[in-house]
């Protein structure tokens, strides 16, 4: 299939140094009273052109407000209430998650989804809602790259511990205002978990959670650019599987809000990550934090691939079948350590030989601030995976001829 010319455009620019640019027609929302925001969020706010604002939404009393700062800042200008046609809604509550904010109520029609196998973030809990406008259906023609109805809007909820306890940091949008558009937004929560206000250059270090980032939001197109549609998790393969739960695939089918022009929809069953419980939790890892946003045939790097990918016919097929098996497994690699002797042979993935796959090595780094990119994922985490790199690990591990694998290359 060929790579379409916007997406290319994107790709293109995003090589050279990345844009982003929000547009969205946020619905009307009432605001509670002005409250405080963090010093260190107010500054963030301020840092790209926005006037920090707070507001007064009352905590719910659950331990899991936001602290993305530390100490209390002065009080900050109050927002005007939320209008219809705010292009740049300030506050995670003109973007109509919530019915009652400050009771945390999630807004009818709003549903709850969990995908099978996550995205590394750091150790982040998360919490993920979609929004499909009444009467509309995600067009799953190419099961690969889901197309959504003008209007879809997805959130996702970041925590971590903070003080101990569990505390929201960000809230991200995902927005479809045009058939070409979505706006990326980040809201990042005030200590005491009574506002989320949108910050676009990010904040480098959230206090109290041990180094962790929240992302400038020009970096969400890094990822979001390697498809066609920009969300990510929310697809075949991560909605189909049983680990995952809230709105299924089945459910989707099941209640008629996926169509497709190219017959009759596959039935779960068919999509299910192929092989045992090691190889799949390998492959499934593989796939939603390398595959779906880059190594796939349209994503940012195309040299090797990770995606699970659906065939014509509907089905995922054998671990055999899959690209990274065939782009991998004893495919030699560029990539050598530091002090490896001239003589010595790398390859992406060599079977029973982890200390030889180049792939477990990327994924067991974290590059120094400032160094070339060598770490995967390549943005947006500061700390290894210990227990991905365990996974992967483990599937080199049994990759045995009885099993079905070749002999590893010499």
């Amino acid at each position: 299939m060929s790579r379409p010319l916007w997406q290319a455009a994107i790709a293109s620019l995003l090589l050279a140094n990345g844009a982003c640019s929000p547009k969205e027609t946020p619905r009307s929302e009432p605001l509670p009273a002005p409250d405080r925001l963090d010093t260190a969020v107010a500054v963030a706010a301020r840092g790209d052109g926005a006037e920090a604002r707070g507001d007064g939404a009352e905590a719910r009393g659950d331990g899991a407000s936001g602290r993305p700062g530390a100490g209390q800042g002065a009080p900050v200008q109050a927002p005007p209430p939320c209008k219809d046609g705010d292009t740049d809604p300030h506050d995670l509550r003109c973007t109509g998650l919530y019915s009652d904010p400050g009771a945390r109520t999630i807004a009818a029609g709003v549903r709850e989804f969990k995908p099978a196998f996550e995205l590394w973030s750091d150790g982040a809990e998360k919490t993920r809602w979609i929004y499909l406008p009444p009467g509309s259906t995600i067009d799953v023609s190419r099961m690969n790259d889901w197309t959504f109805p003008v209007g879809t809007r997805l959130w996702k909820e970041f925590r971590l511990p903070v003080a101990g306890a569990m505390r929201r940091i960000e809230t991200r949008l995902l927005w479809k205002t045009a058939e070409d558009r979505w706006t990326r937004a980040t809201y990042v929560w005030s200590e005491d978990g009574a506002s989320a206000l949108q910050v676009k250059a990010g904040v480098p270090e959230v206090p109290g959670t041990g180094g962790y980032a929240v992302p400038a939001q020009v970096d969400c197109i890094r990822c979001h650019a390697g498809k066609t549609d920009n969300p990510l998790g929310f697809e075949a393969i991560q909605l189909a599987a049983p680990e995952a739960s809230g709105l299924t695939y089945a459910e989707l089918a099941e209640r008629g809000l996926l169509t497709t022009s190219g017959g009759a929809l596959p039935g779960a069953d068919a999509l299910q990550v192929p092989g045992s419980a090691t190889e799949r939790r390998a492959l499934g890892l593989l796939h939603a934090n390398c595959g779906v946003s880059c190594h796939h045939p349209l994503g940012g790097a195309t040299h090797f691939e990770m995606r699970l990918d659906i065939d014509a016919a509907g089905r995922v097929g054998a671990v055999r079948d899959t690209r990274v098996y065939k782009t991998a497994i004893n495919k030699p690699s560029k990539v050598r350590p530091p002090g490896a002797p001239p003589e010595a042979r790398y390859y992406r993935l060599r079977p029973l030989d982890p200390d030889r796959s180049t792939l477990l090595r990327a994924m067991s780094r974290r590059d120094a601030p400032g160094a070339p990119p060598e770490q995967m994922p390549p943005i947006g985490t500061r700390r290894v995976d210990e227990a991905g790199v365990a996974a992967v690990r483990a599937w080199i591990e049994a990759m045995t001829p009885a099993a079905g694998y070749p002999p590893a290359a010499p």
